[in-house]
């Protein structure tokens, strides 16, 4: 005991005691980053040959850690890294809870950063009377165009698209979360403001910045191993990583756009429906629909299925976190003729109903996430919606605006109640690792002593035999492989009878640059197979299933997600600015109409401008489709002109 006394200060001086990593444990740590997008990232070529991005250069990361003086400096190099590559499934997480918000959102409405929500409970009008519609200038000095640049880097979930990054890059100005920025901790107490009122004249306010949980610090004492890389691209390794499927919250965000808490923190909510911690008339919660239960040897195609944006935490309560998907409630008002059907339970998974168009009724049903507590209430509560809207309605409007994704089949099942006759489903070219192929190795094994379903057995030896041939033959991904079932083709869903289950009258899907991952997959299936009109702004072009791993870096103890996957359309497909893909990964899906709700005009009259174009584009098809019964929805020209191309490469 008196030995280890007197050398336990002599101890504290050796490097392991630094407060600091030092240099060669940050290169080792971004090596091991490396090496885990190396091995499994699927879009790897796509991202080199077409936007420019190659992960393998790491020269220009290297020079900067070497330059970094602390901890923090060292974790906004990793976020910058895998945020360079523009997914908007990848992502460096970082291991803080720290969040600081202003009780105050803001979006890009007309190119321009509006106030678009103001919590009264914080900021009471007789101090702060800036409105709705205002113009935030500037925080801390700093004009809002040098934060939105700033700031890019850490918008999560919308890094495919310019648009969606920098609207995200918006929401980020007004609340810091450290788990996405290694910087949000670098505030004062107060921000000021300097806000452009809609009346005329400028005001300048101070706000205190509202924090909860701990800011990252140094990251400890870390023994130094005998032997390290030297920075080089050649020692690149991934020990010690594990993997870990993420969902999104099915938490319903209140931070309406366009609206004010009120100062007794009542909460407006135009379409009446459920909120978030509230409960319906019989008092059922959320909570009491219970997630299906999934056999352990199904978790390998789970997660070929997962097709989910991050979300936040929800740290500032009932206000939600700063994601901006999962809302039950469209971003626009109701028609004012709107009646509605599921949405004021708290077992309701959909938002729908019906309202008055002339002499046509119309159908609207909005699909938050595809992500849902249970399927199998979903599926049920969605069949009897298209079986209602099916001899009821003259025309359905389908909303997958701000839908962060969730499940790829779940969306294809969706997709089917939408589809008369058999379509193409879900395709997806998969990065071929020793994981995968142990992976189906164990889970054929595990199927086929448990009596899983035929289908499961002939999916997971398809996948070995593919995943086999590619490393075979070194090629980085494998064939298009089908996600859903061993078929490409699904059928549509009929009854016991025989009786068709889809709706099939006119559709419009409304999308916008959050509809994203497997809300853009739904989107793809229905424009793809000439199903239906895309009417909206382009999606935000997250393709490819996504993995989370728990242990992405030793040293920095940082979480990543990785795309895994590409996902193929049907045929080649020419958006305004790129050439023709088979995959809309980093493309997004383009609409068929195109009618942008961030508009100053739609904020200040919730949305009708908006919801009149879309009323009126589909009764137009409504009114085609009675002139030539057989066109039950619009065919884009260059879907009719599109060559069939058969994607499966699996015998």
């Amino acid at each position: 005991m008196r030995l280890s006394r007197t050398l336990l200060p002599l101890l504290c001086l050796a490097p392991l005691c630094m407060a600091q990593l030092t240099k060669e444990q940050k290169l080792a740590d971004f090596n091991q980053l490396v090496g885990l997008y190396a091995t499994n990232y699927g879009p790897y070529e796509l991202k080199r040959d077409v936007f420019g991005f190659d992960l393998f250069n790491v020269k220009p990361w290297i020079d900067q850690i070497n330059q970094s003086k602390s901890d923090v400096e060292y974790y906004d190099i990793l976020t910058k890294y895998v945020a360079s590559l523009k997914d908007s499934h990848d992502e460096f997480v970082l291991p803080s809870n720290f969040d600081a918000w202003l009780h105050m959102d803001g979006d890009i409405y007309d190119g321009k950063f509006i106030i678009d929500f103001i919590d009264r409970t914080y900021l009471a009008k007789r101090t702060y009377p800036f409105a709705i519609g205002d113009e935030l200038i500037s925080v801390d000095g700093k004009s809002v165009a040098d934060l939105l640049k700033s700031l890019s880097p850490y918008a999560v979930n919308g890094s495919s698209n310019p648009t969606s990054r920098q609207r995200l890059s918006a929401g980020a100005i007004t609340e810091r979360y450290e788990g996405w920025n290694a910087r949000a901790g670098d505030i004062s107490d107060k921000a000021t403001i300097v806000v452009q009122q809609q009346t005329g004249g400028t005001q300048t306010y101070t706000i205190t910045w509202d924090v909860l949980g701990t800011r990252l610090g140094n990251i400890g004492v870390i023994p130094i191993p005998q032997s390290v890389g030297d920075g080089s691209a050649e020692t690149f390794a991934s020990r010690g990583i594990t993997r870990r499927h993420r969902h999104t919250e099915s938490a319903v965000p209140v931070r309406w756009r366009g609206s004010e808490t009120g100062e007794d923190g009542s909460v407006r909510n135009p379409w009446g429906v459920w909120i978030s911690g509230s409960s319906d008339a019989s008092g059922d919660p959320l909570a009491n629909v219970q997630s299906d239960p999934v056999p352990q040897y199904m978790a390998p195609l789970l997660e070929l299925q997962n097709f989910t944006a991050l979300a936040s935490p929800a740290t500032f309560g009932e206000f939600g976190g700063i994601s901006p998907f999962g809302s039950l409630a469209p971003v626009f008002d109701p028609p004012g003729s709107f009646v509605v059907r599921l949405g004021s339970k708290s077992t309701d998974q959909f938002l729908s109903g019906t309202f008055k168009a002339g002499s046509s009724t119309l159908g609207f049903i909005r699909i938050p996430s595809f992500a849902p507590p249970s399927t199998t209430v979903a599926l049920q509560q969605f069949a009897a919606e298209m079986a209602y809207f099916q001899q009821n309605t003259d025309g359905l409007v389908v909303d997958v605006m701000a839908n962060g994704g969730g499940s790829g089949c779940y969306a294809q099942n969706l997709a089917g109640y939408l589809m008369p006759s058999t379509f193409r489903g879900l395709g997806q070219e998969l990065r071929a690792t020793q994981n995968w192929r142990l992976s189906f190795s164990n889970a054929l094994i595990a199927a086929k002593a448990q009596g899983a379903p035929q289908y499961v057995v002939d999916l997971y030896t398809a996948y070995l035999k593919d995943v086999n041939l590619a490393l075979a033959e070194n090629r980085g991904r494998t064939g298009s492989l089908p996600i859903c079932g061993s078929s490409f083709d699904p059928n549509p869903p009929l009854d016991k009878t025989g009786k068709l289950l889809s709706y099939s009258k006119p559709v419009i899907v409304l999308t916008d640059n959050f509809t994203l991952s497997s809300a853009e997959i739904f989107a793809m299936f229905l424009q793809d197979n000439q199903r239906a009109t895309i009417f909206g702004t382009r999606t935000d072009g997250g393709g490819g299933n996504v993995v989370g791993f728990s242990s992405a870096t030793n040293y920095s103890q940082g979480f990543a997600r990785v795309t895994e996957g590409v996902i193929t359309r049907l045929h080649p497909v020419a958006t305004p600015g790129y050439s023709a893909s088979l995959y809309y990964d980093g493309v997004g899906i383009y609409p068929d109409i195109v009618q942008d709700y961030m508009t100053v005009d739609n904020l200040q009259n919730s949305g009708a401008t908006f919801v009149d174009a879309f009323t009126t584009a589909l009764t137009n098809l409504i009114q085609k489709a009675s002139s030539s019964p057989t066109s039950g929805a619009s065919v884009p020209s260059w879907a009719r002109a599109a060559q069939y191309i058969k994607l499966c490469l699996i015998p």
